[in-house]
């Protein structure tokens, strides 16, 4: 995706040594591409401080979200969803305050379809259905 959407190779590839990304298959692949594989110490989160970073704020948005809708646990895989569609058309600091969305598809995201987890909704039904 990362070449034919965005015309981009990737050169390196940082993964946590876990086994999903230790595949001999895997690992091949990458190497055919020509990326660069960087691992860093297993069971040492501390060594991934951007990613694990990320995810916390990922989860705290995602929890917080469910908590002020009232929603039960089994929706915390929807507000994971909802959270990170939300940071993605955020502006951050690090882009300059553009928005991650924005800043790699090069146009200001439209935001006015947005709602808050776990509103009232209705569903049209056609009467032939």
């Amino acid at each position: 995706m990362v070449k034919t959407q965005y015309n981009a190779t990737i050169g390196e590839w940082m993964t946590d040594n876990g086994g999903e990304y230790i595949d001999k298959d895997y690992v091949k692949l990458l190497k055919d591409e020509g990326i660069e594989i960087q691992q860093s110490v297993p069971s040492q989160p501390q060594m991934n401080g951007r990613a694990e970073h990320f995810n916390c704020t990922i989860n705290e948005k995602a929890e917080s979200m469910c908590h002020q809708a009232c929603l039960p646990n089994s929706w915390w895989e929807f507000s994971v969803l909802h959270a990170n569609y939300l940071y993605n058309r955020t502006p951050v600091q690090h882009l300059d305050w553009q928005t991650p969305k924005g800043y790699l598809d090069e146009f200001k995201p439209d935001l006015p379809h947005l709602c808050i987890l776990g509103c009232g909704a209705y569903v049209f039904i056609h009467k032939d259905l």
